[in-house]
């Protein structure tokens, strides 16, 4: 026999997480049950003060790229050291990233219905407008070589700053020598 399971809809999350999870309030049960798009076991273990660090890094990553800025990312980058630890700091942090940017993504298509990130949607409208789709392929194509610099040892920082840095500049991020 099989069993197909659908994905629940972020509602029904919600109201799931209002009776477990009693110690989140209406805002953050909204934006636990879109992020965990429709697993309920991933929304009741969700770390949620763990993903609001990574996306606080992840929007002065994306905003600093698009101001021209710098200054806030250096001392952010600093952060990502070696060992296990810093690399489950920057996994969370390169997830973030990518669900920020399709959230950008989604906006400028004109269905801002699927944002996960609705609590913050004001800010991710603001970087919307100064984002086109061009801009969103550097940035996923240049996570994906930050990814690979990884599996490569590749200092972390320095290739977060190398990363927006070629976001600022409109060039392809490359770890490669």
């Amino acid at each position: 026999m099989t069993v197909s399971l659908a994905a629940l809809s972020p509602e029904q999350i919600e109201s799931y997480l209002a009776r477990h999870r009693p110690d989140w309030n209406a805002r953050q049960r909204a934006l636990v049950a879109r992020l965990s798009e429709g697993a309920v076991g991933r929304s009741r273990s969700f770390d949620l003060a763990a993903y609001t660090a990574s996306r606080a890094q992840a929007l002065t990553i994306l905003n600093s790229a698009r101001a021209g800025d710098h200054s806030e990312l250096f001392k952010l980058t600093e952060t990502f050291r070696a060992g296990a630890e810093g690399r489950e700091k920057m996994e969370n942090l390169l997830r973030t990233l990518y669900s920020l940017l399709q959230d950008v993504m989604f906006l400028n298509s004109g269905v801002p219905e699927l944002v996960r990130n609705t609590d913050i949607q004001a800010e991710l409208k603001k970087l919307a407008e100064s984002a086109d789709f061009a801009w969103i392929t550097r940035a996923t194509d240049g996570l994906a070589e930050v990814e690979r610099g990884m599996r490569r040892n590749l200092l972390r920082s320095l290739s977060l700053d190398a990363f927006a840095t070629a976001l600022e500049t409109g060039s392809q991020y490359s770890a490669l020598p």
